[in-house]
């Protein structure tokens, strides 16, 4: 494999991971979020059988309440993290994609240029075998000063 296609793969591989690490990022967001309203409910009906609770409801609320909004701050910070993670792994993905096309440009430019100086060269040679083999066939008839 070349270096190219291993970062290319890697690439993939990771955008496909940040994909589903985003996707399970919302699913449990959204599955917090019905936990909670459980909660707050539970809180509520639990009220009357604790009395310690009971007394101090409104506290227990707000502790509820300032820990869901925790929870929610972390998984808006777990959400951007991803997202920025996501669209990183996208732009190298371009940016590698760019590259490897510039690349193959170059390869083809290089092979052209290596074709051409390489006909232009046996095009010299085929000249001067000929001008080689004019001469020979001139001097084709021997004369008597031969060495």
């Amino acid at each position: 494999m070349t270096y190219a296609s291993d970062t290319q793969s890697m690439l993939d591989q990771r955008l496909k991971t940040t994909g589903w690490q985003i996707a399970q990022t919302v699913v449990l967001g959204l599955l917090a979020a019905c936990l909670s309203l459980f909660g707050q409910v539970c809180l509520e009906r639990a009220r009357p059988i604790f009395p310690a609770l009971d007394q101090n409801f409104a506290a227990w609320q707000s502790g509820y309440t300032l820990v869901l909004i925790v929870i929610g701050i972390v998984w808006l910070v777990a959400m951007l993290q991803r997202i920025s993670f996501f669209q990183d792994c996208l732009e190298r993905l371009r940016s590698q994609r760019r590259l490897d096309e510039q690349y193959a440009v170059r390869k083809q430019q290089a092979d052209e240029a290596r074709q051409a100086k390489q006909a232009e060269k046996a095009a010299r040679e085929a000249e001067a075998e000929a001008a080689r083999a004019a001469k020979l066939n001139k001097n084709a008839r021997s004369t008597k000063f031969d060495y």
